[in-house]
C-alpha cells in the first residue's frame, strides 16, 4: 500500500516538473456513496439479511492537470464530499408496527491521480476519458438512530462516531470504521470551451469496515461512489 502510494507521488511530481504546461479545473459535484453491509454487518442495523444505505451530497473540487504527451494528462487535486442519508426498517404484527431509523452523516477528503487521454471532436469540444486512483481521508462520519411505534413510543439516541472519538463513539476498537480508504475509478468528462461536465464511479480497495471475530463472525461493510460534477476550466 505504502509503495502505491508512493508511486503516484513521485509520477505527479515527475511529470509536474518534466512538463510545466495543464490545466486547472474548479467543480461543483453531486455526489452518492452506497454503504453495503454483508450479512453479519448488517446486525449492527438490526437486519436480518444483507443491506445498503445511500448517501447523498455535494462536493468541492479542484484538479490541476499535468501534459505528458500530445492528449494525454496526468490529473491530481483535492475533492471536499458532504453526505448525508437514512435507512428505515419497518415491521408490522396484528395492526401493531414499529420502525428502526437510521441517520448518518459523513464529511470526507479525497485525492484522486488520474490518467487522462484526450479526444478532441471539434474546436473547443472534447472528451476525456480517464482511469485513477483515489485516496480517501474521513474527516467525520456517525449515525444515529430513532425509534417509533404504533403505540406512540419515541426515541431519539444521540449522534455516534464510527471512528475512535472519545466517548461517542462505537464500542471499542473492534467496531471502529477505518478513516483511511483507498480506491480506484473510471469516468469521463465533456469540455465544451471552458466548462466541463464529467461523470465517474468507484470502488475502494479498503473497505470502511471489515473485522473478523471469535466464531466466524465477519462484519464487512463496502462502498462505492458516484459523481457527477459541473466546473470550469482556466
Amino acid at each position: 500500500m505504502k509503495k502505491v502510494i508512493l508511486a503516484a507521488a513521485l509520477l505527479v511530481a515527475g511529470v509536474s516538473v518534466a512538463n510545466a504546461e495543464g490545466y486547472n479545473r474548479v467543480a461543483v459535484s453531486y455526489d452518492h456513496t452506497n454503504l453495503s453491509f454483508n450479512k453479519d454487518a448488517a446486525s449492527f442495523l438490526d437486519a436480518d439479511g444483507s443491506e445498503t444505505a445511500g448517501l447523498n451530497g455535494f462536493g468541492l473540487n479542484y484538479i490541476h492537470g499535468f501534459s505528458v504527451a500530445e492528449n494525454m494528462f496526468v490529473e491530481t487535486g483535492a475533492n471536499v464530499d458532504f453526505l448525508f442519508g437514512n435507512k428505515s426498517f419497518k415491521e408490522s404484527e396484528d395492526g401493531d408496527w414499529w420502525e428502526d431509523k437510521y441517520k448518518f452523516q459523513n464529511i470526507n477528503i479525497q485525492v484522486p491521480v488520474n490518467f487522462v487521454y484526450r479526444f478532441n471532436l471539434t474546436e473547443g469540444v472534447s472528451l476525456d476519458p480517464y482511469i485513477g486512483l483515489n485516496f480517501k481521508l474521513h474527516l467525520t462520519e456517525k449515525y444515529k438512530n430513532e425509534f417509533s411505534d404504533s403505540d406512540g413510543d419515541k426515541y431519539e439516541g444521540d449522534w455516534v462516531s464510527v471512528f475512535d472519538d472519545g466517548e461517542k463513539a462505537m464500542d471499542g476498537k473492534d467496531y471502529t470504521w477505518n478513516r483511511f480508504q483507498m480506491g480506484w475509478h473510471v469516468g469521463i468528462g465533456c469540455n465544451y470551451e471552458k466548462y466541463y461536465l464529467g461523470v465517474q464511479v468507484g470502488t475502494d480497495f479498503i473497505p470502511a469496515y471489515s473485522h473478523s471475530f471469535d466464531g466466524g463472525y465477519k462484519p464487512k461493510v463496502n462502498t462505492l461512489d458516484v459523481k457527477l460534477s459541473l466546473g470550469y476550466t482556466f
